[in-house]
């Protein structure tokens, strides 16, 4: 027995929280969207959303999951040339779910202690981010215009962080502008009633945190060369079988921690216009 009805109610939710986030985990790993590892992860910060908001924040995440994952099987043989330079592939580990999806678990959380809704923004600015962030490498992929390096405006190889397009930067507002959209649909608290403000909300916010992870990743980023084939790449051992060498940025910086610092920016600028 529990000591009160109040604390049966919260254990429930979360015991419920965690079912939910699981089966939606389970249903990633098993069409190959997450590495083990990953699926753990995702069930870690489905878990706090899914029992603090209920499916009106679930609804965010979950459209987040499912509409990238799409994305992401979409023009394979034209995002090929980029494999062996991004960091990592189109299965998301444990790494990449916890730096799209920490500081909006982080959130739910501060919404529970809170018991409001004014941690929402919050929530939805870093969902925005990861979306926007998410989209604009999915998409900008397919450009058929050479990606140019945010901080120099010099072309750079498809895949490598830092690198823009007009139709990425199209398709990270439009990741924003979705979340805020399924948000928006969803009931909108927090964010002034306002559907469209919603709207506005989650593509700025998305959009200034898709930035924020560009900038970081034509500057801080660790990057490495293979010394075989010569062209830069995000991984330690290149698709030939070469162990790479690094020639800018900082050692342990890596995407999954500039994606963290991108969704963190993302829910920041969310607090920022909501007040």
């Amino acid at each position: 027995m529990l000591g009160s009805g109040g604390r049966g109610v919260r254990l429930g939710r979360v015991a419920l929280g965690a079912v939910a986030a699981g089966a939606v985990a389970g249903a990633g790993w098993r069409t190959g969207a997450l590495t083990p590892g990953g699926a753990a992860a995702a069930v870690a910060v489905g878990t706090p959303v899914f029992a603090t908001g209920g499916l009106h924040w679930a609804s965010v995440l979950f459209g987040f999951f499912t509409l990238s994952s799409a994305l992401s099987r979409v023009g394979g043989a034209r995002k090929a040339a980029g494999a062996d330079v991004a960091a990592k592939g189109g299965r998301r580990d444990e790494g990449q779910v916890l730096a799209n999806g920490g500081v909006a678990a982080v959130a739910a959380l501060a919404a529970a202690a809170a018991g409001g809704e004014a941690a929402f923004p919050a929530f939805l600015g870093a969902v925005a981010a990861a979306a926007s962030d998410t989209w604009a490498t999915e998409v900008g992929m397919l450009s058929r215009r050479p990606p140019r390096s945010i901080v120099t405006l010099r072309p750079v190889p498809p895949g490598i962080s830092g690198g823009v397009t007009p139709l990425g930067l199209a398709a990270a507002a439009a990741g924003g502008a979705a979340m805020g959209l399924i948000a928006a649909l969803g009931g909108g608290e927090g964010s002034g009633g306002s559907r469209a403000g919603v709207v506005a909300l989650a593509t700025v916010a998305g959009l200034s945190g898709s930035l924020v992870d560009s900038l970081l990743g034509g500057t801080v980023q660790r990057v490495f060369r293979c010394p075989c084939c010569g062209v830069e790449t995000e991984r330690q051992v290149h698709g030939c079988g070469a162990t790479t060498v690094p020639v800018r940025g900082v050692g342990w910086i890596d995407n999954d921690v500039v994606n963290l610092v991108g969704t963190a920016a993302g829910a920041a600028t969310a607090l920022v216009m909501a007040r």
